[in-house]
């Protein structure tokens, strides 16, 4: 899906901590950012599985979390990867998807996907058909047609969100979208992250709530900031 899914940063630190409230537990190495590997999908579903595990909009239209590593596993693989714009922490605590300008948002058919879809009626009913069916179509109504990167999914593991690493993936990209003097797009499933996406140049084009338990995708443009 986007951003499916950009569930990002479920929580943030207080914008005035007290160094004395900080245990040496919350203190981590500085954030160093690298791009993945060919090979590295399986450390990719397994960063971005742990970080939506609570995403709402992942939880309304896959709501057996088991299948999140292996369905970002397919999505790096098949297709992120090749176009070299997946990036990792170097510590292994968060990683991002983009697509470059002109190459659409289109996954294949596959023996892997056909497993993840039949383990997700299995486990959570029929209905999950239905329900990503509308996913996919609310998403392709509200892709832009101007051409644009595409972040589909960036996240932290849980156990490393609030902490910046989010903030320094999204640094890694959109200096490229201003080079370039184009604009990029990504679609927010929480609620919590919208912030950190406006500080980064993104604003709210649009949204749209699912029933039946209100989950809400976020629609969010950036435009280019050219250097002068």
């Amino acid at each position: 899906m986007s951003k499916l899914y950009n569930a990002a940063i479920l929580s943030q630190m207080p914008t005035t901590p007290r160094l004395q409230s900080i245990s040496m537990t919350d203190l981590e190495a500085p954030t160093r950012i690298v791009p993945a590997a060919m090979n590295e999908y399986k450390l990719m579903g397994d960063i971005l599985g742990d970080a939506f595990e609570h995403d709402p909009v992942m939880n309304w239209g896959m709501p057996n979390t088991t299948v999140y590593a292996g369905f970002f596993q397919m999505l790096a693989r098949q297709l992120f990867l090749p176009h070299q714009l997946v990036h990792r922490d170097s510590e292994n605590r968060g990683a991002s998807m983009w697509l470059p300008p002109g190459v659409p948002f289109d996954i294949k058919i596959s023996a892997t996907q056909i497993w993840l879809i039949l383990r997700l009626m299995l486990t959570s009913g029929l209905h999950v058909a239905k329900r990503l069916e509308s996913l996919q179509a609310v998403m392709s109504e509200h892709h832009p047609k101007q051409p644009h990167y595409y972040l589909q999914a960036i996240g932290a593991r849980q156990a490393h969100q609030g902490r910046g690493v989010g903030s320094a993936l999204l640094k890694t990209v959109t200096p490229i979208c201003d080079a370039a003097n184009i604009p990029a797009y990504l679609e927010s499933s929480s609620e919590h992250n919208i912030p950190l996406y406006e500080r980064h140049g993104f604003e709210i084009t649009g949204e749209h709530c699912f029933e039946p338990n209100g989950a809400t995708l976020w629609f969010m443009w950036r435009k280019p900031h050219p250097q002068d």
